[in-house]
């Protein structure tokens, strides 16, 4: 009998078993955001994604010595440490947690062996990658589904996954996420019209006068920022028509804000956006301010704005970097999966180790009750940024009703607020009942507060009275920081940073709210009660730039 070759030999039983094998652990899948939410009743499904459409997919590979890094934060973050202030530099952050270079190997081949050239790192040391792809690539990658997702109260279209996602077995333990996949982002809504308004507004003048602000920056490397998502966009003329109307004989800014990101700029501006960006500069003046805006679907490509903005931090120089944040932001604390949640963390912690301020509004759903339960609200219930509850009233300011606040369900009470809230819980009185299971030894929020009703807001070229929420608590508070780093700069200091352990440790030094309380109780109750020293209304209270700059003058 005779054979007749093929002009390839035949494998032998080795290679066959390794290509057995190879192709096994291609096949084999593990979803890493377990705990993905399903799609709120507020957002429709419109139906599958066109397999053209464009997505930058932001790949987060796991990093190292995490343990160091949170230590080495509280090191530089606490006022009693002796190495108070000093703040490692991007370099030695993103070089005490850089991923094993196995990790970013891995995920680098994955990307091209799928077809996916364009991987690039997006930060020092590729713990976030970055690859524009199709829907089509995308959904090959991950063996899941993209849909087209309509929020008709805002008018905003974005691409995800409603089944969740995989990714190959053996990839699994080097990352901790994958976006766009499963999180929607936060709809932005105001409040007007609330009565317990100051008389005349809370304009630049007046929140200066309330909060003992008498200067202006000097610092000529002082910079703060303010950050928008999803639309809300920058308007140079509405800022100027806002200084114009509000201050006169007084400086607001440092000259035009330095824009920022995918989407600064539009047709139209952003309520939500303007009012950032005209409180910070109303209360600071002389101030560097920047506009950093990210909308989630630039020049046609969908993203992950909130991530896109934390992954362009990380990868700013301590030269340019503004070491202040202003966040109007929020949802609740389970909209994340546990393990983005976690990133977000780390990427909180980065920025406070390089003696970066991230400041968040609280929220505006008060206590937040749902089903007859507290739901805490994020970022503002993480540990690792300063959360801003909202006053109201004037010269003699209490807690108002929307100022969200209460107890993380996931991140345990940190050590440096644990007497400020045993305090709270002990004497305070009229607090919630304990079947709305809040979980009182979790991370407790807010951490401070300032003004969140009466503002008005330039929006294109129509000032709007009446503005009320969080957001305006958030850039006011930021306002008198920035001032504090400023004069910390001036005398060859460290900007401050991470503040939360320095707030509780000088919480003398702020405006106690002693009235007030928020609603979004359950049952028709109010929530939480204003109180002597910390509350979950108010924190421990509104800015007083006379006692704090002297304190945060005599810090090393």
């Amino acid at each position: 009998v005779s054979t007749q070759s093929t002009g390839r030999e035949t494998p032998n039983m080795k290679t066959l078993l390794c290509l057995c094998i190879l192709a096994l652990a291609t096949s084999q899948r593990l979803t890493i955001e377990t705990d993905a939410k399903a799609i709120p009743l507020d957002w429709t499904i419109v139906g599958r994604s066109a397999g053209s459409v464009r997505l930058e997919l932001l790949l987060a590979v796991k990093q190292r010595n995490l343990d160091q890094l949170e230590r080495a934060v509280l090191r530089v973050s606490d006022p009693r440490s002796t190495e108070y202030g000093k703040h490692l530099t991007n370099q030695q952050v993103h070089d005490l947690i850089a991923p094993h270079p196995h990790d970013v190997d891995r995920v680098y081949a994955w990307l091209e062996s799928s077809g996916i050239s364009s991987g690039v790192a997006v930060s020092p040391n590729h713990d976030w990658i970055s690859a524009e792809v199709t829907v089509r690539q995308a959904e090959d990658l991950l063996q899941a589904e993209y849909h087209q997702i309509y929020h008709p109260d805002t008018n905003t279209t974005v691409h995800r996954l409603v089944r969740g996602y995989t990714v190959p077995t053996h990839l699994a333990d080097a990352l901790d996420l994958i976006a766009p996949t499963v999180h929607l982002p936060p709809t932005t809504t105001k409040t007007t019209g609330l009565p317990e308004a100051p008389l005349l507004g809370n304009g630049p003048k007046h929140l200066r006068e309330l909060y003992s602000v008498d200067v202006v920056g000097q610092a000529t490397d002082n910079k703060m920022a303010v950050t928008a998502f999803i639309g809300q966009k920058y308007s140079k003329a509405d800022l100027h028509e806002f200084w114009g109307l509000f201050c006169g004989g007084i400086a607001c800014g440092k000259g035009d804000p330095f824009l920022v990101g995918d989407a600064t700029t539009g047709i139209l501006s952003g309520v939500e956006s303007m009012l950032d960006i005209e409180t910070i500069t109303g209360v600071a003046g002389n101030v560097t301010a920047e506009f950093w805006g990210f909308a989630g679907h630039a020049q046609g490509t969908q993203n992950e704005p909130f991530l896109k903005w934390l992954s362009t931090v990380s990868n700013t120089s301590d030269q340019n970097v503004p070491k202040l944040f202003s966040t109007s932001y929020g949802e609740d604390e389970d909209a994340w999966s546990v393990s983005a949640a976690d990133r977000m963390n780390t990427e909180f912690q980065k920025a406070g180790a390089r003696g970066i301020s991230l400041l968040y509004a609280s929220g505006d759903e008060g206590a937040n009750c749902k089903s007859d339960k507290f739901v805490p609200e994020t970022p503002s219930s993480s540990p690792w940024v300063t959360a801003v509850g909202g006053t109201g009233g004037s010269s003699k300011e209490f807690g108002i009703g929307l100022s969200s606040g209460g107890f993380s369900n996931r991140w345990p009470q940190p050590s440096w607020q644990k007497d400020a809230v045993h305090q709270y819980m002990s004497t305070a009185k009229n607090l919630p009942a304990k079947s709305s299971g809040y979980n009182v030894s979790g991370r407790a929020y807010p951490d401070i507060s300032a003004q969140a009703q009466g503002f008005t807001v330039v929006s294109n070229r129509i000032p709007e009275p009446g503005v009320s929420g969080t957001s305006c608590a958030s850039p006011t508070a930021a306002g008198v920081i920035a001032l504090l780093n400023d004069a910390r700069l001036l005398a060859g200091k460290s900007t401050l940073g991470f503040l939360n352990p320095l707030i509780y440790s000088q919480s003398e030094q702020w405006n106690d709210i002693l009235t007030g309380s928020s609603g979004g109780g359950c049952t028709g109750e109010d929530g939480w009660p204003a109180a002597q020293g910390w509350d979950a209304v108010t924190g421990v209270g509104t800015p007083n730039y006379k006692k704090l700059v002297a304190a945060v003058l005599a810090l090393p």
